[in-house]
Formats: structure tokens, C-alpha cells, sequence
């Protein structure tokens, strides 16, 4: 199968090849990568549509993982867009980058009988061109959670709920808001998506055992009768399949879970689009010194998520100023990363009892498959209602601080007193082994041995996509 690896030139005619379309910032890409590499080791050609250095990112991470000979099915589309309308206006740019996305869709429909198109969801403004291609089928990726996605819905759209009206009695303002977190457009998106024609199923990372209820009460409310299939947890499906997880060479991270008592060490990492100041920094910093508990703190500044960026994009090393002589203080009891770590495989360690987290859902997707509890601290958008997920309604979890004082620097005391809740008390304990049980449900549900219900959806996606 001869392909080219930044156009659609010189295909060789397939029956079908897959294009996805990711929204271009980073904490969007990795879920789509790795639906990617799992559906290119069925043998079926996948391009990924992205940005020239969020592509860069992605070779990045293949790199000294074992790569199964599928991933030669994967192919990078690099894509770029004049820097000057970037700067000037966002929506232009991103304008234009669907208009490069429907070119190479055009070329890659040419060469197969049929094209399947995987998007994110926030493209649809502006791949609307895609209309044009005959042989497509379009499917529509959300990032978010469907418990997300349903109470947003349910605020946007006035949608009754009784078990939810109960939940948010018990919180009171501690249940966010749309306005708190997606901001005031959220509804005139959520009823361009009602209007997309062009879909031919929804696919989410998620797994139903989990958010079974949400989803019957969103497909109760839909308008059609789209299918929704959840695929995840993506990095277990991927794992099993491609063996994914394995280095030729250990973190330094693993070096140390190595030398630890099982579920002594709790792990903070924020993910790729957080920056704290540095007042908040100093805090966070004496609040795990005075824990007494063991750590591993991912400190980094946010990936550059400016869209005209050339440039590898991932955070810069060094940039984060710690208090003069904590590293010192903590050696031995805590290990300071800066820039990357294997968060799946640190999660995953035994050694790890606890995760401090921003509460994207990614992170909170991987905490949950690997059995570890949740300490919450959101940042914004989908964040404060994965907190409430977790917190509340899953029991995993708890509170670092309250969201409606999200604007103030939260201090060492109380993330002293998370962190010790979390490690330390019967009450954490419980989360721990409630964190387990759903892991336990999540392995059975990707398991071929045990007919998992994930691993029969996944089949499901890829005979919808490969069949007339």
C-alpha cells in the first residue's frame, strides 16, 4: 500500500480510509491519537489532519514506545496556515485550517470508495465544505464527559431532572455553572451541533458502566437516533492491542515508585494547559513539604497553545521557580519532574495511592482505568463538573478548594489537609477501593476473555466504518 505521508497523492485505491480531524490544541489531540493508532492496527489507513507542530508533538511521543507494525497504517498530514491571520483573528485562522482539512479530505476521497471522517465536535464550524464528498461518512468526537454533556445540556436547554435538581440542592453554588466555566456561547454551539447533517454516529471516551445514566437520559433528549459508541478508556483498548505502554528505556519517575511502599506516593500533575503562579507555586510546594507524604510533582509550565505556532509546542523546562531549598528539604521523600512524565504509567504503578489533578478528563479517565483516587483542584470549562462527577457522584475523590473561590490562591494548609484526607484516612481508603472497583469494571469491560461490553462497542465502530 503505497501512501504519502503529507498528501493525498499517490493512494493506491482502499476500501476505506480514515481521516481525523482533531481541534488543534493539546489537550484535545491525545484522545483522537490514540483512537488513531488503535484503528490503524485493524489495517486501515488513518491520517491524522493536524497542525505542522502539534504533528511534531505526536512523532514525539512514539518515539521509545514499542511500536506495533500497524502504526506504519498511521500517517501524519501536516497542515499549516499563514501566521499573520493567526495573530490577527482566531476565528479566521481556524477558518482557513477547515478550508485546508476539506482540501485534503477532497484528495483523500478520491482514492478510496469510502472516506470516514472522525472530528472533534468544535470543528464542525468550520469543516462544513466536507457536505461536497460524496463517499464520506462523518463522525463526531466529544472530549468531555457525557455527565458533562448532559448537565450543560440540561442548563442550556431547561431539562427537568430530579436526581440532578437533588445533587445541586446538596452543593448549592459549588455546582458550577455554564456561565462559570463554558462561558455565554455554549448554547448557540449546542444547537449548531443539533443541526449538523453530516453525522453518522457520535463517539466518546468513556465506558458505559460508568456513564450509562447519562448518556439514556442525552439520546432520551437527542433529536435523531444517531448511534453513540463509547470507546474508551482509549489507552487500555490501545494497550492490549498495540502494547503501547512499553519503553525501551524507564522514567525516572518509575526509578522511584520502584523504591516505595505500595500506595505511598501521591502524584500531582496538572496536565498540559495550567500555569500557576508563582505565589500559587510557593503554596503548593510547602502544602506537600508539610504533608509528610511522598510525591511526584510534574512542574511545567502550559504547552504553547497559540495556534500559529511553528515551533514545538510542548511546556518549557525550567521556567517554574520552586521556593529556595525545597528540593533539598524534600529529596529522598519527593521527586520534582519538570516537562514530561509518564502519567498512565505512574498511575499505574503501584506504588501510586493518589493523583492531585486539574480534572480534565483525560486525566480523570486514566485515575479511574488505574484504580487511584482524586484530589481536585479545576482550573475552567469542563473541569468543575468532572470534580463534581468524581467528588459526588462516584465517590473518589475530594475537594482540594471550592470553585467559587477559584480566583483566590489556594493555601498550604489545605493542600496539606487533601493531600493527608487522601493518603492517610479511612475516608480516603474507602475512595481508594471504590477507585479499584470501577478499574476492575473498566478491565473486564476492554477484556477479551470476559466479552467486555468496551471491546464489543470498539468492534462494533470499526465493522459501522469498514461496512456498507
Amino acid at each position: 500500500m503505497a501512501i504519502n505521508n503529507s498528501s493525498g497523492d499517490n493512494l493506491q485505491l482502499n476500501e476505506v480510509i480514515v481521516a481525523m480531524v482533531p481541534w488543534p490544541e493539546h489537550g484535545h489531540l491525545n484522545p483522537l491519537f490514540l483512537l488513531s493508532r488503535f484503528i490503524a492496527s485493524h489495517n486501515i489507513p488513518v491520517h491524522f489532519l493536524c497542525l505542522t507542530a502539534r504533528n511534531h508533538d505526536l512523532k514525539k511521543r512514539l518515539q521509545g514506545v514499542r511500536r506495533n507494525a500497524t502504526d506504519e497504517n498511521l500517517h501524519f498530514c501536516d497542515l499549516s496556515v499563514p501566521k499573520t491571520e493567526a495573530e490577527s483573528d482566531k476565528d479566521l485562522f481556524l477558518e482557513n485550517l477547515g478550508k485546508s482539512i476539506c482540501e485534503k479530505c477532497h484528495l483523500l476521497s478520491k482514492n478510496t470508495k469510502r472516506l470516514v471522517i472522525i472530528h472533534d465536535c468544535l470543528m464542525i464550524t468550520y469543516i462544513r465544505d466536507l457536505h461536497s464528498i460524496p463517499n464520506i461518512k462523518c463522525y463526531s468526537f466529544h472530549s468531555i464527559s457525557s455527565f458533562v454533556r448532559y448537565s450543560t445540556f440540561r442548563q442550556v436547554l431547561h431539562i427537568a431532572d430530579e436526581d440532578q435538581d437533588k445533587l445541586i440542592q446538596e452543593l448549592g453554588d459549588q455546582f458550577p455553572t455554564v456561565e462559570s466555566t463554558f462561558g455565554p456561547h455554549l448554547e448557540e454551539y449546542i444547537q449548531e451541533e443539533r443541526e449538523w447533517k453530516l453525522n453518522s454516529g457520535v463517539v466518546l471516551n468513556s465506558f458505559r458502566e460508568l456513564e450509562g445514566k447519562y448518556l439514556d437520559s442525552l439520546a432520551i433528549h437527542a433529536e435523531d437516533n444517531t448511534p453513540v459508541w463509547c470507546l474508551g478508556p482509549f489507552h487500555m483498548l490501545l494497550e492490549s492491542s498495540v502494547d503501547s505502554c512499553n519503553r525501551s528505556v524507564q522514567h525516572v519517575s518509575l526509578e522511584f515508585l520502584d523504591k516505595q511502599d505500595a500506595n505511598s506516593v501521591i502524584f500531582v500533575s496538572f496536565g498540559t494547559t495550567t500555569t500557576l503562579s508563582q505565589d500559587q507555586v510557593n503554596d503548593l510546594a510547602l502544602g506537600l513539604e508539610q504533608s509528610n507524604y511522598k510525591f511526584i510533582w510534574v512542574v511545567r509550565d502550559a504547552d504553547d497553545e497559540r495556534l500559529d505556532t511553528e515551533n514545538n509546542s510542548e511546556g518549557k523546562d525550567g521556567r517554574v521557580v520552586l521556593p529556595e531549598g525545597f528540593e533539598k528539604r524534600v529529596e529522598g521523600r519527593g521527586m520534582v519532574v519538570r516537562n514530561w512524565a509518564p502519567q498512565l504509567e505512574i498511575l499505574g504503578h503501584t506504588s501510586t495511592g493518589g493523583f492531585m489533578s486539574h480534572c480534565g478528563w483525560n486525566s480523570c479517565m486514566e485515575s479511574i482505568s488505574m484504580g487511584v483516587p482524586i484530589a481536585s483542584w479545576p482550573v475552567h470549562v469542563d473541569q468543575p463538573y468532572n470534580t463534581v462527577f468524581i467528588t459526588n457522584v462516584l465517590k473518589i475523590g475530594i475537594s482540594v478548594w471550592k470553585w467559587t473561590r477559584r480566583e483566590e490562591i489556594v493555601p498550604a494548609a489545605a493542600i496539606e489537609k487533601a493531600v493527608k484526607t487522601l493518603m492517610g484516612t479511612p475516608e480516603g481508603e474507602e475512595m481508594r477501593q471504590r477507585a479499584v472497583e470501577l478499574s476492575n469494571k473498566i478491565k473486564n469491560s476492554v477484556s477479551h476473555g470476559h466479552g467486555g461490553l468496551a471491546r464489543k462497542e470498539m468492534e462494533s465502530f470499526i465493522s459501522n466504518i469498514t461496512n456498507n
